[in-house]
């Protein structure tokens, strides 16, 4: 190889790209999220110590605000207690190659059915979670 090529290969710096996978964990929660898949739709895989769920496509609500991404799912869909979702806070990271650490947080979102008869009652309670993980880049 010449010389010269070889010098401007190492010199190249690798393009900044947005991350799309993220890997977030706690003592009791693990979460996944893939923006995209090889079908095109974004992947959530969420676990803890009483249920697991995946979702993907439509079952999946994704809203962009300011402060990032929030990507929610239904891990109990609405029955005589109501329903719980689970929201994560996805950060904007970029990327330039391996991994970021990130730190986030996610949150569950009882919500319960409203009284019979008329009354003043909060219909939706929230659990906070810390999260800690790794945003990474992956080709679909």
């Amino acid at each position: 190889m010449d010389p010269a090529i070889a010098q401007s290969t190492l010199n190249v710096v690798p393009q900044p790209v947005s991350a799309n996978r993220y890997e977030l964990q706690n003592r009791t929660v693990s979460v996944s999220f893939s923006a995209t898949s090889k079908t095109g739709e974004p992947l959530v895989h969420y676990k803890d110590r009483q249920r697991e769920v995946s979702a993907r496509g439509k079952e999946i609500r994704l809203v962009e605000t300011e402060i990032g991404t929030v990507v929610s799912i239904t891990l109990e869909p609405d029955a005589d207690a109501g329903s719980l979702i689970f929201s994560v806070l996805i950060p904007r990271v970029t990327l330039r190659g391996g991994g970021q650490p990130v730190v986030t947080e996610g949150i569950h979102t009882r919500s319960r059915l409203p009284p019979r008869r008329p009354t003043t009652v909060q219909l939706q309670t929230y659990d906070v979670v810390k999260l800690k993980g790794t945003a990474t880049f992956v080709v679909s």
